[in-house]
């Protein structure tokens, strides 16, 4: 329909007014429209009905003051180096189409307004253009219309639909009684949550959710109602949904059960559900998604945006538990699951790192939500907003068990995929979960084994499934990392080809399975029985009727071999050498690995959908291809990628005409040449060092590293830390053969000494130790909350005055060295004598030290689990950061000493201070690096 096109439009530079990181729902976001552009799936459709006295240019003005009062209605989405950012533009075009289907017969007219819901809902959105929202008015009696909404959920999600309902309302009233809107001033945008967010990922917290999580879903399966048709080779989003409104008293049984079991109604419907899927499923864990609004901040509660994010309950249940008793259980899940929610599910599946599937959503294939109404029916000025039902543009799950409820009572619903399901078992579904509730409500002490309802026939019981047919099949099935088997012989004189689905918790590498299965049978058939080949599939293909269709194969030789995800693929020429060698070296650094081999896995060597991304931007800039986020997907390993998108071409491409990358220069004093093989890096602040240098012992060589000479403009601005790092390391000129180093930095230079050690390690050298002085772990200190910073930084300004006057008073320092020391008389040594403000090396450690902070800001910490870790505690630094090790707990070995060092900070290098370190660090250096306990 022309009506609701989404006209692309031209944005100058000055047009953008602000910029943020993506959140990282919006991410997901991103990552399924490049999978599939346009997916419907992500749309939000909405529909109300609107009653009473009301202009069409009122309602149409009131959708126009949202979108400026909302930054996130007038937001695109551009990428750079692989990564998506959201820009907000000035201002979008809107209108609102009114359709007129007053003339429609009144027969007629429901269908041609499901109709035109279905394709307003369904239109797709341009990401890269601003404005991803459209509404159309459908006139069907001249004081009764329907208001279809559409938008993208990268900014707007359920709870949006009533913070947008209550302002349309209160705007299209005050706009007719010409008066002005009671809307309070918004505290924040989206973009102060996504930056909020970002710095939330990279604190201490965060770490807790991450525990959690991966305690909770260790060697959690994948939990699926087998399909009525085999899966196709990608995920579709062709859906139906069928529904049920139950009668107002079911509502208050609920309520009332619910109260009776001190549980909340979300908690009792997850346990009804959970049920009724193990009874269908036969399967003992069940495992659904679910939805929270993510709104715990009460400023967040009056925006428009996507703050949604997903959970993943995971249920063991018992045949023999009682519902009552099961109820309590499932409480105590999602209870748990509340109170880490904080952890997006794109991290959480980065985090858990499934087998990759392209027909299939990662961890959870069926989802369940239960809640009010988001827009309340309410009467603004002469007209009135009534929730209504919505059409549903695209499917994101293969199942959806969704609970809504409204004044007239509550409505249930099983969307569906239809590529996957017939309409005959959402019926049969829909039907249990109805009967599910009575079985819960009539008799809640009733065994979970005595619910009743059919039990389908295409999702059987493990102990109800077809019984192997060869011990070949039954030692397959037997083996911890396979979770299904099929084994074809093409005739009676041939070997026989053995299918495998590898279990959802597999550890091991996918393409090493084959050769630990073969391991594995050698031990326990003869020679005879072993099959001639093992291939690896995500799913059996099956018939209607359930039974296994395995494709025909080529006569198998060995060695085994895998496919991924089908057990034969066409395979195009091998590409040049040098490119896949290119490619190689592109995946090694995506992924921080030292090297990638043909056979490699990218997905097992720990990548995932935002590395692939940034693999992508790097495969683009060296040989001009854009690849395919599926084409990954179907061909994980590098050889197989390497086919894929370069072909069988031989002839050479031209390289594009790229200036070498610019890096930060470092610059290398050696301190002392050492008798032995170890060498002590030092990091900036060449002067202070130079002493620790005599203390140490002679097998060691002693060196500094630093960049005061590095130039700091805005190309170098915008290195990350990690790129920062690198080139030191570079810098350190180690070559090929593996070397014995230590670091040492102070303050952020520690930050960095961190990052060196893990590039290091990745490279193959081995790191003694890495001395950290004063250096807290990025982002922790400001997710403390604002009274406790404010706090800490009293007690640190009332500290530094007392040592400095110390110092001063006993003649320690000067006059005007004390009054550098602290930024007030500073500013006024600048201004009344600037001859003796700082001086040059002084104000080149200032520049250096403040452009790595700006670095260390946008950095992520990372695990140094296997490294000896040596903290120092000068007196700048309270007593509190030995327990909390500096904010680093969970990210080194607990065990990591904490030496207190005399001095404040950099003083802490000089004299008494430096004797400590040297000593120290001479130790550790004869020990080999080992850290024995604390001082």
């Amino acid at each position: 329909m022309s009506d609701i096109e989404h006209r692309p439009q031209a944005f100058a530079a000055s047009d953008i007014i602000g910029e943020f990181p993506c959140t990282q729902t919006q991410m997901r976001c991103w990552f399924l429209d490049r999978l599939n552009p346009g997916n419907p799936a992500l749309n939000v459709a909405v529909r109300w009905e609107i009653r009473g006295n009301f202009r069409t240019e009122s309602i149409e003005e009131a959708f126009r003051q949202i979108i400026r009062r909302h930054e996130i209605l007038r937001t695109r989405f551009v990428e750079t180096d692989g990564q998506p950012r959201q820009q907000v533009v000035r201002g979008v075009e809107f209108r609102m189409p009114v359709i007129d289907l007053r003339h429609v017969p009144e027969d007629q007219r429901e269908a041609r307004i499901q109709s035109i819901s279905r394709e307003t809902a369904a239109a797709p959105f341009d990401l890269g253009q601003p404005g991803l929202f459209r509404v159309t008015l459908l006139m069907v009696e001249n004081r009764r219309g329907f208001i279809l909404i559409t938008a993208h959920q990268s900014c707007f999600d359920g709870w949006s639909i009533r913070v947008l309902g209550r302002e349309v309302g209160e705007l299209a009233a005050a706009i007719d009684a010409k008066r002005a809107p009671h809307l309070p001033e918004l505290a924040l945008q989206y973009g102060d949550f996504a930056l909020w967010q970002e710095e939330y990922r990279n604190s201490y917290g965060f770490e807790a959710e991450k525990t959690y999580w991966r305690e909770q879903l260790r060697d959690a399966p994948y939990f699926e109602i087998r399909p009525d048709r085999p899966r196709g080779r990608v995920k579709t989003s062709r859906g139906e949904i069928f529904s049920a409104v139950l009668p107002l008293e079911f509502g208050e049984r609920i309520e009332a059960a619910a109260r009776a079991h001190h549980v909340s109604l979300f908690s009792y419907g997850a346990a009804v559900i959970s049920a009724a899927l193990h009874h269908y499923s036969g399967e003992r864990e069940v495992l659904f998604g679910t939805q929270i609004a993510g709104r715990e901040d009460v400023d967040l509660e009056s925006l428009i945006g996507v703050f949604i994010n997903n959970l993943v309950l995971r249920f063991d249940i018992a045949d023999e538990l009682s519902f009552a008793d099961h109820l309590s259980r499932v409480s105590a899940t999602v209870g748990a699951a509340l109170n880490h929610q904080k952890m997006p599910f794109n991290n959480l599946v980065e985090l858990v790192n499934p087998v990759r599937d392209p027909s299939r959503n990662p961890l959870v294939s069926i989802n369940f939500n239960q809640q009010k109404a988001f827009l309340e029916d309410t009467r603004y000025g002469d007209f009135e907003l009534i929730s209504a039902p919505s059409q549903s543009p695209g499917v994101i799950y293969d199942l959806n068990f969704i609970m809504i409820g409204r004044p007239t009572g509550w409505r249930m619903s099983v969307e569906y995929n239809t590529d996957l399901f017939d309409e005959a078992t959402a019926r049969e579904l829909l039907d249990l979960w109805q009967k599910a509730y009575a079985f819960a409500l009539d008799d809640p002490q009733a065994k979970i084994s005595a619910m009743s309802g059919p039990v389908r026939d295409g999702s059987l019981p493990k102990e109800a499934q077809q019984k192997p047919t060869s011990r070949l099949e039954a030692l397959l099935l037997a083996h911890p990392d396979v979770a299904d088997v099929a084994v074809r012989r093409d005739g009676p004189s041939s070997r026989s080809h053995a299918f495998v689905v590898p279990s959802a918790g597999l550890m091991v590498p996918l393409e090493t399975l084959p050769a630990q299965l073969n391991a594995y049978l050698a031990e326990r058939l003869p020679e005879e029985e072993l099959p001639a080949a093992i291939s690896v599939l995500l799913s059996l293909p099956r018939r209607a009727d359930g039974a296994v269709e395995l494709p025909a194969v080529s006569s198998p030789v060995p060695p085994p071999t895998v496919n991924v995800p089908a057990p034969v693929t066409a395979r195009s020429p091998a590409p040049p050498a040098d490119r896949q060698a290119e490619l190689g070296r592109i995946w090694a650094r995506v992924l921080d690995v030292p090297r990638v081999d043909a056979n490699d896995d990218f997905f097992a060597l720990g990548g995932h959908s935002l590395l692939a991304l940034r693999m992508f931007s790097g495969v683009r800039e060296a040989f001009g291809i854009q690849p395919d986020l599926a084409l990954l997907f179907r061909e994980p390993t590098l050889s197989g990628f390497a086919s894929a998108i370069f072909g069988s071409q031989t002839a050479s491409i031209e390289e594009p005409n790229i200036s070498p990358s610019a890096a930060v220069e470092w610059e290398t004093t050696i301190y002392r040449q050492g008798s032995g093989d170890c060498a002590v890096y030092t990091l900036n602040h060449p002067f202070l060092y130079y002493r620790m240098a005599k203390s140490l012992p002679g097998h060691a060589s002693v060196v500094n590293l630093h960049m005061f000479n590095a130039r700091i403009d805005e190309e170098t601005e915008g290195f990350s830390l990690e790129k920062i790092a690198g080139d030191a390391v570079d810098a350190m000129q180690l070559g090929d053969t593996p070397k014995t180093v230590a670091l040492v930095g102070l303050c952020v230079n520690g930050i960095l000494a961190a990052e060196m050690t893990r590039q290091l390690r990745v490279e193959g050298h081995d790191v003694s130790f890495v001395a950290l002085i004063d250096s807290w772990a990025p982002g922790y200190v400001r997710s403390q909350p604002a009274m406790t910073r404010w706090r800490w930084n009293t007690e640190k300004r009332a500290k530094r005055l007392v040592y400095f006057t110390g110092k001063l008073l006993r003649g320690r320092m000067s006059l005007i060295t004390y009054l550098k020391e602290f930024s007030l008389s500073l500013k006024l040594v600048e201004r009344f004598a600037p001859a003796r403000a700082m001086n040059e090396e002084e104000q080149t450690t200032e520049a250096v030290t403040q452009y790595l902070v700006r670095a260390a800001r946008r950095y992520s910490p990372r695990a140094l689990s296997g490294e000896t870790v040596l903290f120092f505690r000068s007196q700048a630094t309270h007593r509190r950061a030995r327990q909390l090790l500096f904010g680093w707990r969970g990210f080194v070995p607990d065990e990591s000493p904490v030496f207190d060092l005399s001095g404040w900070h950099e003083d802490s290098l000089s004299e008494m201070g430096i004797d400590k370190l040297s000593s120290v660090l001479g130790e550790r250096l004869e020990l080999g690096g080992s850290a024995e306990h604390h001082s």
